[in-house]
């Protein structure tokens, strides 16, 4: 069997698919899986998520309250809409289109990306440097795509915010998944009203991936195909699902004993990177870091070493390959890192954490439909990611036709930043809407 595209029919199993890496360091081995549908499995569970997400939709109003529109890159149009939901300030988010200067049949379909957990559209907006033109959004943009992309609600939430009591962050108790759900269901209405015959393709990172994952589940209709980067909420690997489970218990204490935010994370990540591009040679001023140890070689630990949490929830899992004794990053564009640690959000809701974690101890709420959905899917797989979840995702997807690029040495966002991002991630993606679309 070609370890370069190996295709089979029904479920792979790794081990099946006699997987072998020519090359630890580089190989990326790319899988296909065409699936057999499965219409007896799950139909009851599926009217009842559907039903509980309209349900809910239904006890809160969305209302638009401003849009801005700007030139970006030189000759690209962004436009960011934002929306109000009820009548609590802080339950607001915002929604974001860039497009080419061109008219008509020129356009093509719509990329529909959804956000990393720590960030929101602008993560795909960073370029090397600074430089839109070198952007995620930018590549497609100029390709004739339409990109929309949705943000966090706790976008507008500066540091310190909920903690002074200058807002009233008790809201967060409620933003899970299904929040998430039904903010990315009014966006997908906007994009019907304006492009009513452009195909749809939702996608994203890490939890853009597991929120793309998590749609077409809720509405395997409403989509025509699919873009996972690294990030899934289905994992058979026992492992893993204890790991998890203990993950979830913590965040279900944490709710019930009225903890609704995490406020620390996102700024510790970003002064971490401020000091290893201010001072990188230094010593790190930061506690609980090995004596004599330099900015940037904290800048690597937190990123390369692996440190199992609720935000790296698999045995092995890093954000980037590296290494502190050299002192770098082994396939990563630092401007890129740096420029996407810059836009992070200051808070995360230990309910989105929650219902992650529960998930990945088996909680299939979430996941059992998939095998409605019958578009076409690319997947990349980071080994040091979330690796071979992501390749048990793909089995649940029995209806649809999957692409999967594995990486085994990559940590979970090293396809996004990789000093080769285009040849690696953008050019792959390129080349699958071209085939399939």
């Amino acid at each position: 069997m070609d370890t370069a595209t190996n295709q089979s029919r029904g479920a792979i199993k790794p081990q099946e698919a006699n997987l072998q890496i020519k090359d630890s360091r580089f190989a990326t081995i790319a899988i296909q899986i065409r699936g057999i549908v499965r219409r007896t499995l799950y139909p009851t569970f599926a009217l009842c998520l559907l039903m509980l997400i309209a349900s809910v939709s239904r006890a809160e109003t969305y209302q638009i309250i401003s849009t801005e529109t700007s030139v970006v890159g030189g000759d690209l149009n962004k436009t960011v809409t934002t929306v109000q939901v009820g009548d609590n300030p802080i339950n607001r988010f915002s929604f974001t289109k860039v497009v080419k200067q061109v008219g008509g049949p020129a356009l093509k379909d719509v990329l529909f990306l959804l956000p990393p957990l720590g960030s929101g559209f602008q993560n795909y907006e960073v370029g090397e440097n600074g430089d839109y033109n070198n952007s995620f959004v930018a590549f497609f943009a100029r390709r004739n795509y339409i990109l929309f992309g949705i943000s966090q609600r706790a976008q507008g939430l500066a540091a310190g915010t909920c903690e002074s009591g200058a807002a009233d962050c008790s809201a967060m108790a409620d933003w899970g998944i299904l929040t998430f759900l039904q903010d990315i269901a009014f966006v997908r209405q906007q994009i019907e009203l304006e492009y009513p015959s452009r195909k749809k393709i939702v996608g994203g990172l890490s939890l853009g991936s597991i929120l793309a994952l998590v749609t077409i589940n809720a509405h395997a209709n409403d989509y025509d195909g699919a873009i996972l980067i690294d990030g899934t909420i289905y994992d058979e690997d026992p492992a893993v699902r204890a790991m998890n489970a203990n993950f979830c218990a913590v965040a279900d204490n944490l709710l019930a004993n009225g903890v609704y935010y995490d406020g620390q994370g996102g700024p510790g990540f970003k002064l971490v990177s401020q000091l290893a591009q201010l001072d990188p040679n230094g010593l790190t001023p930061l506690p609980g870091f090995p004596p004599g140890f330099t900015n940037h070689q904290v800048f690597v630990l937190v990123l390369s070493v692996p440190n199992p949490s609720p935000l790296t929830p698999r045995p092995g899992f890093y954000n980037l390959a590296g290494s502190v004794p050299e002192d770098r990053l082994f396939y990563a564009n630092e401007s890129l890192v740096h420029g996407s640690i810059a836009q992070f959000l200051d808070y995360v809701a230990i309910r989105m954490l929650r219902d992650l974690n529960c998930a990945l101890a088996g909680d299939t709420t979430f996941t059992g439909n998939l095998q409605s959905f019958t578009g076409p899917v690319m997947m990349f797989a980071a080994g040091h990611g979330f690796g071979t979840g992501m390749i048990d995702t793909a089995q649940l997807m029995t209806s649809a036709n999957v692409t999967i690029n594995f990486n085994e040495v990559y940590g979970h966002v090293d396809f996004m930043f990789s000093n080769n991002h285009k040849q690696e991630l953008e050019h792959p993606i390129l080349d699958w809407l071209v085939k399939n679309f």
